[in-house]
């Protein structure tokens, strides 16, 4: 199976490897559909492809009880993602990709959606449901964001898609324009309209 985006392939996948991860290897217990940043195209026809399932939700929830799981699901998602990556070097490095600064845009655009999508998760799943929870996943997704270099300005870019500020973020809440009114008059001592 190959993955695409935008028509442009990114990876392959083969026998045995995960499909998405989208952060479960970093510990971020995200419940909730997540958004997917590329395309999965079964190319051989001859071949029988089996995917297996898991609905997030239901996984978040085993992996939060058992914790000899989380850790076996994290290590076999990340040397599943070491694998991945060590197969694209190979194809950069026989030349199976023939436009690497067009194959490292769709990757970084790959990438960058993909953040996009767990933040929008965050933002707007049950996963959160109190501030306390919400400090906790938004300290996982520090985490994922550190293994994947992700930096600030990407992460404000990855805000900004889903219609939130970085305030907002901090404060864990949605403000309301009303709200956001009242700090300017707090901070600027002038009237608003």
């Amino acid at each position: 199976m190959d993955c695409y985006r935008d028509g442009i392939k990114t990876y392959s996948l083969e026998k045995g490897n995960f499909v998405s991860e989208l952060g479960l290897h970093a510990g971020l217990l995200l419940d909730g559909s997540i958004q997917s940043c590329c395309t999965i195209v079964a190319n051989d026809t001859h071949a029988q492809t089996r995917c297996l399932r898991w609905n997030r939700s239901e996984l978040v929830d085993l992996l939060e009880r058992e914790t000899g799981i989380r850790r076996s699901l994290k290590a076999a998602l990340s040397w599943d993602i070491v694998r991945k990556l060590k197969a694209q070097r190979e194809s950069i490095m026989e030349h199976k990709i023939s436009d690497p600064e067009l194959w490292t845009l769709k990757r970084t655009e790959q990438s960058e959606d993909r953040y996009a999508s767990i933040v929008q998760n965050l933002l707007t799943s049950n996963s959160a449901n109190s501030i306390g929870d919400f400090k906790k996943r938004t300290k996982e997704l520090d985490h994922y964001r550190t293994i994947h270099h992700i930096d600030d300005e990407h992460h404000r870019l990855a805000l900004k898609k889903t219609g939130w500020t970085l305030e907002e973020y901090d404060a864990g809440e949605k403000l309301s324009v009303q709200a956001i009114k009242q700090d300017c008059r707090d901070s600027l001592h002038v009237e608003i309209d």
